[in-house]
């Protein structure tokens, strides 16, 4: 399972968030997917997950990301990692700190808690 989690992780970053490949959503995450966040709970097709991403990628265009610390736990991943990409809004530099627990189900993410904390650095 670690290195499932692991991969998994790394996929997401390197491929959704760096590549902007929104197509490999459907080989890392389940359909449907469960995501925590500060808006609140949803279960969402992958599709509709896709959708939802093209707008924040608009915020954090293309970013470098590095995972800080990542912990393996039963069928969870928690990480640590910080962005840095274009905001296309502003045309500004973003930097977001993010804490994630993604629960792996069938090799794949099936849920997903997400924190994401704008203008922070704890990479250091």
């Amino acid at each position: 399972m670690d290195d499932v989690a692991r991969s998994l992780l790394r996929a997401w970053w390197d491929q959704v968030w760096h590549a902007g490949d929104l197509d490999a959503v459907d080989d890392l995450c389940t359909d449907p997917f469960v995501r925590h966040t500060s808006a609140g709970s949803e279960t969402i097709s992958r599709a509709t997950y896709k959708a939802k991403l093209v707008a924040s990628q608009r915020l954090l265009y293309r970013p470098t990301t590095t995972i800080d610390d990542e912990v393996v736990a039963g069928d969870r991943i928690w990480a640590r990692s910080t962005s840095e990409g274009l905001n296309l809004d502003t045309e500004r530099v973003t930097t977001i700190t993010w804490l994630t627990v993604h629960r792996v189900e069938d090799g794949r993410f099936a849920e997903a808690w997400i924190a994401a904390l704008t203008g922070v650095r704890w990479d250091h």
